[in-house]
């Protein structure tokens, strides 16, 4: 069931080491005495002592006349009230307002809350769910420094003044924040992750605008500061064993950029060497055989390739040996994103996502593959688990069938109960949509929905989810799904039938669901539950367009004056909006916002087996033997 609140007592620590194995918890406890260590050396303040006495000419990154660093793509394009935001030093991250200041308070100020987080040794801050801050993500997007990125492309496309006051201040943003974050102390040294983007952005930030810096020596200085403070707290603080995930991804990318970039640092060698060890072993694991994300994540699966792309851009400019096996797995996951979205605007948002970038939102590192085929508009992804019929821009627009797992063992930490869901575009405009993340560290409950099976185009049970929740980013019992048909139809047509097991343990019921696509006349969606006993079973169509209720059917309003036809077989249907107890007809668009919108709810009270019928018909309706004549197969293939 959907938990009303996780706590980070006991229970959280006793579930926590239930995932670990026993090499796992003996390097937990090695990685407290490296805290420890760490804690001493702070406390001591032998850090700052060492960070000072470095000097940024010893460095050649910092004396090279021209750029070190690989052209990128880039889609940059600002109106005048962003290009007016920038220059006044204005972000609105992840649903927050924040505005840079030079008062050394302005890197703690809470984007959501307005309150300033304390300083202090990283490891002491209460930076979990229920502190009286705010949400610890929305405060480290400004420190990420990837706003540094667009004012660089902003000196470098923009003229005369606004070029300068770009310039300026991007340096002083830099400056302030290397002042206002002494190593290992605040919450920006929580998160080796965050560290890490943090110092791959303000490389490339400086390095595209050095022939045009004021400050020259305070900001290389700077510079220099940064890297050596954070390249060896990432090296110590490495995401592994359960939590290694797109964290253990972005650190090593850090650590390359730190080894390749300041060989002159004690360390670098190994840094680049774990780092590109690590990135070698980890991308067949994190990147699937057809492309898709292990964590079942399409945001993070961009945030992924976009890292493995900076790191083989970054080997090939400084002629470093790159292990194939990175080159193919970047190109297998631009393959997979260009089927789904021309942009990474345009992702469809499966599983987790928070929003965050490798480098900037201005960055197009994995949208260079070549467009998929206009012809091949059937494609299914065994591995990750997606079938995809029709096109975004077809009149019929596009249906995408869930059949993954629930994302990466042991956690499944960004994954969502989402099994058999489907998604439908027509004419770019969402239909059927997934309601998104909204939160991590927000309210338990807004969490454990929008994770949760009612917050996705499936059945849930019971008012229990597919999988168990166990804290916000660690599930239980995790599903198994099947896909048992894929059949192309001589008109034209497909047909689709998946099941999944989530609901086998604690019910004995089994969840089928068949998809029919019917050239020129719409979508037919099947769900059957095979079981004994009463059941409350829920079938949720998450809205995207406004719905229009009629006396027998709904009617889904596109753009154009066209109209989608829905009618639901097999329950009572209501329409939900903007409910909080319980929870129903919410998006989020966006981490940190959320939007009303119109579920329908239709409910089944009694015995199973039971059965659903959604007809979603366009201008000329799905002919009636084509919709019994695809039940009948469909029930054939579960005997």
């Amino acid at each position: 069931m959907a938990h009303s609140g996780f706590t980070r007592g006991w229970s959280w620590y006793v579930k926590r080491m239930r995932v670990m194995s026993a090499s796992e918890i003996a390097h937990r406890v090695v990685e407290q005495g490296g805290i420890l260590r760490m804690r001493l050396e702070y406390s001591l303040r032998k850090v700052y002592g060492r960070r000072n006495q470095l000097r940024a000419e010893d460095f050649s990154f910092c004396r090279a006349p021209g750029a070190c660093l690989p052209e990128l793509p880039w889609e940059f394009a600002p109106d005048a009230t962003a290009i007016d935001d920038l220059l006044a030093g204005r972000l609105r991250p992840l649903g927050g307002d924040w505005r840079w200041q030079p008062e050394p308070d302005t890197w703690y100020r809470a984007p959501d809350t307005g309150r300033i987080w304390p300083q202090g040794f990283f490891a002491d801050l209460p930076c979990r769910a229920g502190n009286p801050y705010g949400d610890v993500r929305v405060a480290w997007e400004p420190s990420r420094l990837q706003q540094l990125i667009a004012l660089a492309l902003l000196t470098r496309r923009a003229a005369g003044d606004v070029a300068d006051r770009a310039c300026v201040l991007l340096e002083l943003q830099l400056r302030s924040w290397v002042a206002a974050n002494p190593p290992l102390a605040g919450i920006h040294y929580v998160s080796a992750m965050e560290c890490a983007l943090r110092l791959i952005s303000t490389c490339h930030a400086v390095d595209m605008v050095r022939h045009r810096l004021t400050g020259h020596h305070e900001t290389w200085t700077s510079v220099v500061r940064l890297v050596a403070s954070h390249a060896p707290f990432i090296a110590k603080r490495l995401s592994r064993y359960s939590s290694c995930n797109n964290h253990t991804i972005a650190e090593c990318a850090g650590l390359v950029y730190a080894g390749l970039l300041f060989p002159e640092l004690e360390g670098a060698d190994r840094w680049r060497r774990i780092g590109l060890d690590t990135l070698a072993r980890e991308a067949d694991r994190q990147i699937l055989a057809d492309g898709g994300s292990a964590e079942q994540t399409f945001w993070y699966l961009t945030l992924v390739s976009d890292l493995y792309g900076l790191v083989a851009e970054l080997c090939r400019h400084t002629d470093t040996p790159l292990a194939s096996g990175i080159s193919a797995a970047v190109e297998r996951a631009r393959r997979f994103l260009r089927r789904f979205a021309e942009s990474p605007t345009a992702l469809p948002r499966i599983g987790d996502s928070d929003d965050g970038y490798a480098l900037s939102p201005h960055l197009r590192l994995s949208w260079q593959a070549e467009p998929p085929d206009a012809g091949a508009s059937h494609t299914s992804f065994a591995a990750s688990g997606y079938t995809v019929i029709g096109e975004r821009r077809a009149p019929q627009g596009r249906l995408i069938l869930d059949h993954g797992p629930l994302g990466i063992a042991p956690t499944f930490g960004h994954g969502h109960a989402d099994a058999l869901s489907v998604l439908l575009d027509v004419g770019e405009e969402p239909v059927l949509i997934d309601t998104g993340t909204f939160t991590y560290n927000g309210e338990a409950e807004w969490r454990a929905y929008f994770r949760g099976t009612r917050a996705h185009n499936t059945l849930t049970l019971d008012a229990t989810d597919q999988a168990r929740q166990e804290t916000r980013f660690i599930w239980s019992h995790p599903f198994a799904c099947r896909l048992a048909l894929n059949e192309a139809l001589p008109d034209g047509g497909v047909r689709l039938l998946a099941v999944h097991d989530g609901y086998v343990a604690d019910f004995g019921v089994r969840h089928w669901r068949g998809v029919a696509y019917r050239p020129g006349g719409g979508w037919f969606i099947w769900d059957r539950l095979e079981g004994y006993g009463s059941h409350d079973v829920e079938l949720n169509w998450h809205i995207g367009v406004p719905v229009l209720p009629q006396a027998d059917d709904f009617r889904l309003m596109l753009r154009g004056g066209r109209s989608l036809g829905l009618r639901i077989h097999g329950g009572t249907a209501q329409i939900r909006r903007a409910d909080e107890a319980p929870i129903a007809g919410w998006c989020s668009n966006h981490y940190g916002t959320r939007t009303a919108i119109d579920t329908i709810c239709v409910r089944h009270v009694g015995p199973l087996p039971c059965e659903f019928i959604s007809e979603f018909r366009f201008d000329a309706d799905i002919r009636t033997s084509d919709a019994e004549s695809d039940v009948a197969h469909f029930r054939s293939r579960t005997q």
